[in-house]
C-alpha cells in the first residue's frame, strides 16, 4: 500500500506507513490523510510551550502585582521585578528602566548589566530627550521603538556606549499615563536578533505595570500628606 504523504510502499496490511507514520487506512478509504505521529508531536509539543509561557507569564504578573500591593511608597522594587520578567520572558540579555523629569532622560533600574556597564550607562545618563538617543526617541514619538541592528542605526550619538556595554539589538516602549510618557521600558540583545511580536505586547503590558506602580505611590503619598479633616 502506497503512502499519500510520503510514496512509500507498505504491507498490504500496514496501518500506519512505515517511512512517515501517517495512517493509512484513511487514505485508502478515501477520506483525507491524517497527520502523522511526527505532526502530533510537534503540535504537542508547540501547544506545551506555549501553556508553559502563558502561565509564566500569568506568574510574573501575579508577582508584580504582590510587589506593587506591598511596595506602596517605593517602586523601586517594582522596577527590579518588572526588569527580571521582562529579560527573562523576552529572552533579552538585559533590561533598563528610564524615568522622565523634564526635558531629560534617567536611569532608574536595571538589570543583568555588570558594574562597568552601569558605570558607563551612569555617565551618558541622564540625557536630553533631544540627544538623539534611541529611548527618547519613543517618548518623543510616544510609540514603541524597534530596532533590529543599533550598529546600523543612522543617528546613534552614543556609539561609545554601544560598544562598552555591547548590544545590537533593542525594543524601547513608552511607560504612557493620560497620554504622556513618564518613562521607557527598555530591552536589550547582544546579537541581532529582533524580538517577536509577542514579545512586544508583553513588554507593553509590563510598561503597563510600571505605570501602575509609579501611580499607586504617588497617590499613597498625596494621601498619607493629606491633613485630618477638623471635626
Amino acid at each position: 500500500m502506497k503512502c499519500p504523504r510520503c510514496k512509500q510502499d507498505n504491507p498490504p496490511a500496514a496501518q500506519f506507513c512505515l517511512q512517515c507514520g501517517t495512517p493509512l487506512k484513511a487514505a485508502d478509504a478515501g477520506g483525507i490523510p491524517q497527520s502523522s505521529y511526527a505532526d502530533v508531536q510537534r503540535e504537542s509539543e508547540r501547544l506545551t510551550g506555549a501553556l508553559t509561557e502563558a502561565l509564566e507569564q500569568q506568574t510574573a504578573t501575579s508577582e508584580i502585582l504582590r510587589i506593587i500591593s506591598n511596595s506602596p511608597t517605593d517602586v523601586q522594587p517594582v522596577f527590579a521585578t518588572i526588569l527580571a520578567s521582562a529579560t527573562r520572558l523576552c529572552d533579552a540579555s538585559f533590561g533598563v528602566l528610564f524615568r522622565v523629569e523634564g526635558e531629560s532622560l534617567l536611569l532608574a533600574a536595571h538589570h543583568k548589566l555588570s558594574s562597568q556597564e552601569i558605570a558607563a550607562l551612569e555617565q551618558v545618563y541622564p540625557q536630553p530627550l533631544d540627544g538623539g538617543a534611541i529611548p527618547a526617541r519613543a517618548v518623543l514619538e510616544r510609540s514603541v521603538i524597534h530596532v533590529h541592528d543599533v550598529a546600523s542605526y543612522p543617528t546613534n550619538p552614543l556609539r561609545d556606549l554601544q560598544r562598552q556595554v555591547g548590544f545590537r539589538t533593542t525594543l524601547q516602549v513608552p511607560m504612557l499615563k493620560d497620554g504622556e510618557v513618564i518613562g521607557v521600558l527598555s530591552l536589550w540583545r547582544r546579537t541581532v536578533s529582533p524580538f517577536s511580536a509577542p514579545h512586544v505586547e508583553l513588554l507593553k503590558t509590563f510598561a503597563d505595570q510600571a505605570v501602575i506602580a509609579v501611580e499607586n505611590v504617588r497617590l499613597f503619598t498625596e494621601f498619607a500628606g493629606e491633613e485630618p479633616c477638623a471635626q
